[in-house]
């Protein structure tokens, strides 16, 4: 076998690995960030950072709170990080530190179904109540329902025109926040929104089902 072939196969074997692991270390924490919800919702995780004296939370912090493992509370506080909902500070031993770009604020309760999910009348009226313009957050803390819901349902709606995701973004690339508004006509008649609900409530629940979310 050649030098050149050599090489080729070895980049190539490189390559896979990494995806493996890639994989591998996708479905772990997806499984944690599911099977660790009935230890402390992602709502109460806010809600957690939120009481500290500097709105700052360590994984090892969490951990000596929750009682959960420590790789548990970095895969949860890292995955609401990716998303945008916090941002991230390290000391001089490279720990990191998790707090919030906005301050959490606790809304009065909405009047929300029932469904574990959200519904077209759920979405109008979180948006009504948050001046139209929507963070992971503000979806979070309204509903109770986690990221991983909440993240395939804004998905859907996004898809069907119905909202659209913008992002900041920091100099380096990075995703400093998100938030969702509503489109064009749903922003300035949002009845054409609620004329479309028995067949969007359907369309999510099958959705959510099929990918576990739900039973």
């Amino acid at each position: 076998m050649s030098e050149d072939a050599i090489a080729g196969f070895v980049v190539i074997s490189i390559m896979i690995s990494l995806l493996v692991f890639g994989l591998a270390l996708w479905r772990y924490q997806k499984k944690t960030n599911a099977e660790t919800q009935r230890d402390i919702s992602d709502r109460d995780l806010l809600r957690l950072i939120a009481a500290q004296p500097d709105q700052l939370l360590s994984p090892h912090q969490m951990r000596d709170k929750t009682g959960m493992t420590l790789n548990q509370c970095r895969t949860r506080l890292s995955a609401l990080f990716s998303y945008g909902i916090l941002n991230k500070s390290s000391n001089s031993r490279g720990r990191s530190f998790f707090g919030f770009y906005v301050p959490l604020i606790e809304r009065e309760s909405l009047d929300l179904s029932d469904d574990p999910f959200l519904t077209v009348e759920d979405l109008l009226q979180i948006f009504e109540a948050y001046d139209y313009r929507v963070t992971p957050q503000d979806l979070i803390m309204a509903t109770g329902l986690p990221l991983s819901v909440i993240k395939r349902e804004m998905k859907h709606f996004e898809k069907e025109g119905i909202l659209q995701r913008l992002s900041t973004m920091q100099q380096q690339g990075m995703t400093m926040m998100r938030f969702f508004v509503l489109q064009e006509p749903y922003r300035s008649d949002p009845e054409q929104f609620r004329r479309r609900a028995g067949v969007m409530d359907l369309e999510m629940r099958e959705i959510l089902r099929n990918d576990n979310l739900i039973v």
